[in-house]
């Protein structure tokens, strides 16, 4: 590792967290966006499950375990990934504060193309979880990570090419762009 990269993930996610990169992305898309979208989000699929009966999914206590269960391990996975992005691929998460200048392919990212999307899917879960809402966590946020996993497609992969070349096309296909299928069958 490079003395710039912290020795663990545990501290790479402490360091990243106080980095320009990311506080700029806070501010820019998670604080105006992400949050109030999130919002929204929940206040819909409490008035849909009122509409389907649905009045909760979970008993009770089990929701906040899910929920905090939820919450922290997509914290980790965003934290780990955006260190790597940051520490590794010498940018940001987000071309809004600065894209990566490096094609990162180690770490999380030998598993995921996305392993942030896993992390805000479940950490938005985790909301759901806490609203004991069905509709928020099997109807509109699938139907959301749909929409994120189509947007990277279609509109990020294109420019990834165009900068990284022949190096992200094989990636590409060597790494899966959402489930690290990969973990599990180099676990066997």
């Amino acid at each position: 590792m490079s003395p710039s990269h912290p020795s663990s993930p545990f501290a790479a996610v402490l360091r990243v967290l106080r980095t320009p990169q990311i506080l700029l992305m806070v501010a820019k898309v998670y604080i105006p966006v992400l949050f109030p979208l999130t919002f929204l989000i929940a206040l819909l699929s409490l008035r849909l499950d009122v509409a389907l009966g649905m009045a909760s999914f979970v008993p009770v206590p089990v929701n906040f375990v899910l929920a905090a269960v939820s919450l922290v391990s997509g914290l980790a996975i965003v934290g780990v990934s955006y260190a790597e992005l940051v520490f590794v691929g010498a940018g940001s998460p987000s071309p809004t504060a600065g894209r990566t200048l490096h094609l990162v392919r180690s770490g999380i990212y030998a598993y995921s193309r996305n392993p942030s999307v896993i992390g805000k899917l479940l950490g938005v879960l985790a909301v759901g979880f806490l609203l004991n809402s069905f509709s928020f966590c099997f109807i509109l946020v699938p139907t959301l990570l749909a929409g994120s996993l189509v947007e990277k497609v279609w509109r990020q992969e294109p420019v990834l090419i165009e900068i990284f070349g022949a190096e992200y096309e094989q990636y590409r296909a060597e790494v899966p762009l959402f489930l690290p299928w990969k973990f599990f069958s180099r676990r066997r």
